[in-house]
């Protein structure tokens, strides 16, 4: 089983200035306006911030768990699981 929200909510909370902010019915988490996690699709999608070249490694290394981002979304270093 991946990540849920819950793990993601215990993390969240021991990193220091973060916070959890609902936007457009999505949960994310943030460090002052950055947002460096997210839960998307009922919270079964989770995306996070993840070096811009190294994306495409990181989803050819587990295809079944890691997923490029929509294209509207490539220009932010962003992967989702």
């Amino acid at each position: 089983m991946g990540v849920t929200i819950d793990d993601a909510r215990a993390i969240a909370a021991t990193l220091p200035r973060s916070y959890e902010a609902l936007v457009r019915d999505e949960v994310r988490f943030r460090v002052g306006r950055l947002v460096y996690a997210a839960f998307y699709q009922d919270d079964t999608i989770m995306g996070f911030g993840f070096p811009r070249e190294e994306r495409v490694a990181l989803v050819a290394s587990e295809p079944d768990k890691f997923l490029m981002s929509r294209p509207s979304d490539m220009r932010y270093r962003w992967v989702n699981g």
